[in-house]
């Protein structure tokens, strides 16, 4: 795994990989294998899978960071520390004049994930959570929200349906379609991207990683992941503030 300062930020070809005598089997970038590209600038956080003799492999882990060992255990220690400081931060209040203001759990847990991937991404040796388990609790996660919007508003459904009718399903397919259409059109025909970048940027700015596996599988390549990984991340940001900010609003 990259962590040296010196080694972020060079290009793969940079490493010479040959005289340490080992092989290049892939690069892995947020649990998204990239292209094998020589050219592709690395990253703390980075993956590199080689092959080679042990002693030589070794010297090379030396050099760029640390060997990742796959574990199926999340570090939870990490998370519950952070999760109490963010709740912690978020009970602080302060008083203006006759006002309380504070920044309440939501806004505090928040923070705490934002620290806490920040880093991860600059120290990738504690906060590892296999992508099964991130998978279960984003799931679990979404699917409790949906249930406690569905009970706190589902007595009004019907009611509100009726006064409605079919704008709302009108909306929610203008919603859900006209953005990545917009996007595609923009990128296509105005920032005359390459497609398979362009695909990747759209399905990481829809945060959808299944359909990641889909357009790879089409393409026969990797290099979507490279316009993937890059709006995957600022949309996951965006998400968490928007909810957030919801909660508040409401």
């Amino acid at each position: 795994m990259v962590k040296n300062d010196n080694i972020a930020g060079k290009r793969l070809s940079e490493l010479n990989l040959s005289e340490y005598g080992c092989f290049l089997n892939r690069v892995v970038r947020a649990q998204i294998e990239m292209p094998m590209d020589h050219n592709i600038l690395l990253s703390k956080g980075d993956i590199l899978q080689v092959s080679g003799e042990k002693s030589r492999v070794l010297g090379l882990a030396e050099r760029i960071g640390f060997i990742s060992v796959h574990s199926q255990i999340a570090d939870l220690i990490a998370f519950c520390c952070f999760f109490i400081i963010g709740l912690l931060v978020g009970s602080i209040t302060m008083t203006f004049g006759h006002i309380a203001f504070g920044l309440g759990s939501a806004a505090g847990l928040l923070i705490a994930g934002i620290t806490l991937g920040f880093l991860r991404a600059n120290h990738p040796t504690f906060g590892y959570v296999p992508q099964g388990a991130l998978n279960m609790t984003k799931d679990l996660g979404l699917m409790v929200f949906m249930v406690g919007i569905g009970l706190s508003a589902g007595s009004n459904l019907f009611n509100s349906l009726a006064n409605v009718g079919l704008m709302v399903f009108v909306v929610s397919l203008m919603v859900s379609v006209i953005p990545v259409v917009l996007a595609y059109l923009f990128g296509a025909y105005v920032l005359n991207m390459n497609r398979a970048l362009l695909f990747g940027a759209i399905i990481g700015a829809r945060t959808c990683a299944p359909a990641m596996d889909m357009i790879n599988e089409h393409a026969r390549s990797t290099i979507p992941a490279l316009g993937y990984a890059g709006t995957y991340a600022i949309a996951n940001v965006l998400l968490t503030i928007a909810g957030t900010l919801f909660v508040i609003l409401s």
